[in-house]
């Protein structure tokens, strides 16, 4: 299903555009145009909505359909190197080191016979190939929650650090507080705001204040009134609670309502669950669920994350039970099926979305307090840097290259 329709919504068209008149590529055009008016002394024409749009097309060469900035200013240097080669060449540096830092977080909890296979589901997984073909950053947003959610136990700090470079999508990082301080992890805190505050100081110290101004005045404003007006193709891709209402017809502000009343107790929840388990794969399957129930501002190329705790379901690094094989399958296909079911009329991915975390959340609770392997049986103690609880493996496991934990299949 996947397939099809990603050709009917990109399929290349000749002289860099795919049929719909975008550049190939599509949304990668923001992070190379806009980053490259940043530093060439044209930040304010982000912020001016008909006016960038002109810029974008003049710096690709030919005229492009409206795109609008969406980051706030602490991405552009972080978009930096990507803006520097010629268009193509960018994208194809964007795709691949992005999908490189992804799959590297994928496989590193994985035994070393399991990760050919897991690699070859990655590729074919729907969020990937939305990412690949439509130039989203969902691999990179992907590859910094998990990446910090398994680096939580060891290294608290660079796990700080992945999540203040997330601040830059600000609606992912929604379930992230709570779940922090619900496993005390102070270092990780600590790390995360001097990571997210540096960057915007350097924002600051490069480009001066005005943009944050402008982005608070213009481009956050602008979203709201996107998920008010609700209306065209991008609606498609949203996989929200405020979306899903929206598209079966609620108004606004009964769906904004419907919004928080589901937030708010699975941010409570996700915080509670991850306390129950020691396993940094099960909390990792938690909070990605958990991240698009929690923002009304979620698309299709979010759901990257959760295609995660699948492939590692599938391939032996979670246990597969069959009641649940459903809802996993729904999970797996959603993130383009959303695009059908949203034209049909039908809301369905927040209601997919909650019964995958409903899974997850069970996962975490009932799932088994102690693992045994090729390793042999593990132990739950204090982590360092964090109050939480982790599983520890006998000292005679090798060690992980990558610094995430390769902790052995359990709770089969």
């Amino acid at each position: 299903m996947s397939l099809p329709i990603l050709v009917w919504i990109y399929l290349p068209a000749g002289n860099g555009l795919d049929i719909r008149g975008h550049a190939i590529g599509r949304d990668f055009i923001n992070v190379w145009a806009g980053t490259r008016l940043a530093f060439s002394g044209e930040v304010a024409t982000l912020f001016d909505l008909p006016g960038s749009v002109d810029a974008i097309g003049r710096l690709f060469g030919v005229p492009l359909p409206f795109h609008s900035w969406s980051y706030p200013p602490s991405a552009f240097a972080l978009f930096l190197p990507f803006a520097v080669p010629p268009y193509f060449v960018a994208l194809a540096v964007w795709t691949a080191v992005s999908f490189a830092a992804f799959a590297w977080v994928t496989l590193s909890p994985l035994a070393r016979e399991r990760r050919p296979l897991a690699l070859l589901l990655l590729v074919l997984a729907p969020a990937s190939l939305i990412n690949m073909v439509g130039g989203q950053n969902g691999f990179f947003s992907a590859a910094l929650l998990l990446g910090s959610l398994l680096w939580l136990d060891r290294q608290p700090i660079a796990a700080g650090v992945l999540i203040g470079i997330l601040t830059v999508k600000p609606q992912l990082g929604v379930v992230l507080p709570l779940a922090l301080v619900a496993l005390g992890a102070w270092r990780t805190i600590a790390a995360a705001a001097v990571t997210a505050l540096l960057l915007v100081g350097l924002s600051i110290a490069v480009f001066g204040i005005e943009p944050w101004q402008r982005w608070l005045d213009v481009t956050l404003p602008f979203h709201l009134f996107t998920l008010q007006r609700f209306d065209g193709f991008y609606t498609t891709m949203m996989v929200s609670v405020l979306a899903g209402a929206r598209t079966v017809g609620i108004p606004y502000g009964e769906a904004f309502g419907l919004q928080i009343a589901v937030a708010l107790p699975v941010v409570a929840v996700a915080a509670w669950a991850v306390r129950r388990t020691g396993d940094p794969c099960r909390r990792a399957f938690v909070l990605a669920s958990a991240a698009p129930l929690a923002t009304p501002y979620a698309f299709s190329y979010d759901l990257t994350a959760l295609a995660v705790p699948l492939v590692w379901v599938l391939a032996g690094r979670l246990p597969w039970r069959s009641r649940w094989r459903a809802v996993l399958l729904l999970a797996w296909v959603i993130p383009t099926g959303t695009m059908v079911a949203t034209m049909l009329g039908l809301g369905l991915a927040p209601l997919v979305s909650i019964a995958v975390f409903a899974v997850a959340v069970a996962e975490a609770v009932n799932g088994p307090r102690r693992c045994s392997g090729a390793g042999g049986a593990g132990r739950r103690e204090n982590a360092p840097g964090t109050g939480s609880r982790r599983w520890v493996r006998p000292h005679r496991d090798r060690p992980s290259r990558s610094g995430f934990p390769e902790t052995p299949p359990c709770g089969a």
